[in-house]
């Protein structure tokens, strides 16, 4: 697997983590993160399947926005696979789509409902670019675009709420209405409007990740050491809180990542044949 990760220039940095450049075969479980993804895929179709067993699917082509997950999503490239993924940060696709986040949770859009025309034309571009730089150009140059044409609403206040939720390991939902100074009612339109989902589910998110980086740069026989690094009070909170949102136990994923040196570098991505 090819794996290349571009970090945009400002302004695109303050609401993107990374683009991704990504070639190999895909076929696994992605868990869920806390952002939602934009994706162009430059080869064949990718499949999306409804159910763990990998028997039924629905086709993706070209390109499209994936909501964010709170559940694992079962995927396939046919073939070899070249694709871009944009990885935004916590609430950094408010700045990109007009829409309420919330419509887009646990759903994956296709780009042409979004961005129409626009998506097509920077797809027929990265087609023909002769270079990877060229497409990350690309890239930020549609995305550059986007966030010109877009009336930011307080973006200031939105981008510090998705840092303090990304740095606070051990904040409350009360720590961080104090810092900001609004209410609880307040954060709730927030994020529903601009995340998709509750603080209380942002926040467990933000804790996952923080869970499975932790678990696959430790080592296996350090896992109860893990649930008090992250703030936990007791291990069974911890190991169902991962349920939860993995369908795995954490001594199940630990030995995964024994097994599939790539979730060293994407601890989120789980390959077919390891579940």
């Amino acid at each position: 697997m090819v794996y290349q990760k571009h970090i945009p220039k400002f302004p695109l940095d303050s609401y993107i983590d990374s683009i991704i450049y990504i070639e190999g075969n895909n076929k696994g479980t992605g868990l869920p993160k806390t952002a939602m993804s934009l994706v162009f895929n430059l080869e064949d179709h990718f499949k999306l399947f409804t159910d763990g067993s990998f028997s039924k699917h629905i086709d993706y082509k070209k390109f499209w926005v994936a909501g964010l997950q709170t559940k694992p999503t079962h995927v396939e490239s046919y073939g070899r696979s070249r694709m871009f993924l944009v990885q935004f940060k916590a609430l950094g696709a408010f700045a990109f789509i007009k829409d309420p986040l919330h419509y887009y949770s646990n759903e994956y859009i296709t780009l042409d409902h979004v961005f129409h025309k626009e998506a097509d034309e920077t797809w027929e571009k990265l087609q023909e670019a002769n270079s990877l730089n060229h497409q990350f150009a690309i890239i930020e140059n549609f995305l550059f675009g986007r966030i010109s044409g877009n009336k930011l609403a307080h973006p200031k206040r939105l981008v510090a709420l998705g840092t303090l939720f990304d740095q606070g390991a051990n904040l409350t939902i009360h720590d961080i209405c104090h810092k900001l100074n609004i209410s609880r009612k307040h954060l709730n339109h927030l994020l529903k409007e601009y995340a998709g989902v509750s603080p209380k589910t942002l926040s467990s998110l933000f804790r996952l990740q923080r869970s499975l980086k932790t678990i696959s740069r430790s080592r296996s026989d350090k896992l109860t050491n893990v649930a008090y690094q992250l703030g936990y009070f007791d291990q069974s909170h911890f190991i169902n809180d991962f349920k939860r949102f993995t369908d795995l136990k954490p001594k199940e994923y630990t030995r995964i990542v024994d097994t599939r040196p790539s979730l060293k570098v994407v601890p989120h991505f789980i390959p077919f044949g390891s579940w």
